[in-house]
């Protein structure tokens, strides 16, 4: 991951049968060390949760390769 970039705020979405969206929010712990050290949270996984159905999906940074010097 590259430290240069900044976070990147998304909104998430689930799409249900009957077609229409539901926002995705992010659960984190009660007591999460990142809500006090935003830094800790970079290049973490993170869990979002459907509003309306409880699905759920987990994101986190592809592995970045080392470089090679090529």
């Amino acid at each position: 991951m590259d430290m240069r970039w900044p976070e990147v705020q998304y909104r998430i979405e689930h799409r249900h049968e009957d077609g229409g969206w539901a926002p995705m929010v992010e659960e984190r712990s009660h007591h999460d060390s990142a809500d006090h050290d935003p830094e800790r949270s970079w290049g973490r996984r993170r869990l979002f949760r459907c509003t309306r159905c409880e699905d759920s999906v987990l994101i986190e940074p592809e592995e970045e390769k080392p470089l090679t010097g090529e």
